[in-house]
């Protein structure tokens, strides 16, 4: 089978290796649709802080299934998929708290070990979902991102319905991240960006108020918008170290600023007003499965629209090209989706 490589910051390999055994407790999908995440972009430049060349990329992907093995219950050959990627020890404390989304020795498929950039990936049973039936392939990879939204809002407040929410940046986790808020039951989201493009996108995905921070103050209409008090919670998605401190001058003392998006270099952080405002700075990594069954519910009850976000599609094979592609257009793209045809 043709498997996609990233031997090194920009380049690509296709190569011919065998189609994976699957043991008694592992089903064989056949890759239908892998998307392109800000994270592999990162891999892509050499950037990342956790993945490391040559590596696989691939940790969103769906496909089918065309073999279970001898102890796989409630799947079978046919049925449309997604897996969640997440290879964990089970024994840490925090694996025994159900906290495993950060293992001390967690390993995302398409990160830190092989992903499904390939015509055929081998997952274990656990971590294999069902997609909804009106969904594509294409659009059901971005329920794994989805799901990175769904965890991160629940990490910035314990019942996000009924509360005003501003996301920073109105790339796809931005997205994502705005949409599962509104989803959950948020009264109304704010998203900030600079890009017309990915704003209007925000707009069509149903969401309250994209603001181009080019062209409008941040603080006046979020105080326009939210009444004096403003938003009840941040998330910032930008990994923009000017975004995230504009954040800690101008929102209200005392709430959770989430740091949703993946920062690239150590960022210089106003933490006088951290202490001195009383704002609680959170991280948030992945999901656990209760949010990846959110994630799915929000799918399947016509909560978001995942489709709006695809902005171009290549085949496997045209890797190198669809990344090339993102970074010659960066302001005018959203999610890239790599197609699957097995040969």
């Amino acid at each position: 089978m043709r498997q996609v490589v990233l031997t090194a910051p920009k380049q690509f390999e296709v190569r011919e290796v065998p189609v994976p055994e699957i043991t008694e407790t592992q089903v064989l999908i056949r890759v239908r649709a892998v998307g392109i995440c800000g994270s592999d972009i990162h891999a892509y430049y050499g950037e990342h802080p956790f993945i490391t060349c040559p590596v696989v990329l691939g940790h969103e992907a769906t496909g089918e299934v065309v073999k279970t093995g001898k102890k796989v219950e409630n799947i079978q050959p046919g049925d449309r998929v997604i897996y969640r990627p997440q290879k964990i020890c089970g024994e840490c404390s925090l694996c025994r708290e159900g906290r495993y989304n950060v293992c001390k020795k967690l390993e995302v498929w398409g990160c830190q070990d092989t992903g499904a950039s390939s015509e055929y990936y081998a997952v274990e049973k656990e971590l294999v979902y069902k997609i909804p039936d009106h969904t594509g392939y294409g659009e059901g990879t971005i329920i794994e991102p989805l799901a990175v939204g769904v965890h991160a809002v629940k990490r910035g407040v314990s019942g996000v319905k009924g509360k005003k929410v501003w996301v920073i940046g109105a790339g796809t986790i931005g997205n994502v991240v705005a949409q599962s808020a509104k989803g959950l039951g948020a009264a109304a989201v704010m998203v900030t960006d600079v890009s017309d493009y990915k704003l209007e996108m925000a707009k069509k995905c149903g969401l309250d108020y994209p603001v181009n921070i080019k062209n409008e103050d941040a603080a006046q209409v979020m105080r326009e918008k939210f009444g004096e008090d403003g938003a009840d919670v941040v998330y910032e998605c930008s990994a923009n170290e000017k975004a995230l401190n504009q954040a800690l001058d101008i929102v209200r003392k005392g709430i959770n600023i989430v740091i949703v998006g993946v920062y690239g270099n150590r960022a210089a952080v106003n933490l006088a007003n951290v202490q001195d405002r009383e704002y609680s700075l959170v991280g948030t990594l992945m999901y656990t499965e209760e949010d990846y069954l959110e994630a799915i519910g929000l799918v399947r009850g016509g909560k978001v629209d995942l489709k709006a976000l695809i902005s171009k599609e290549f085949p496997l094979e045209q890797t190198a090209e669809a990344y090339q592609y993102i970074e010659e257009h960066k302001d005018d793209v959203q999610k890239v989706i790599l197609n699957v045809t097995a040969q």
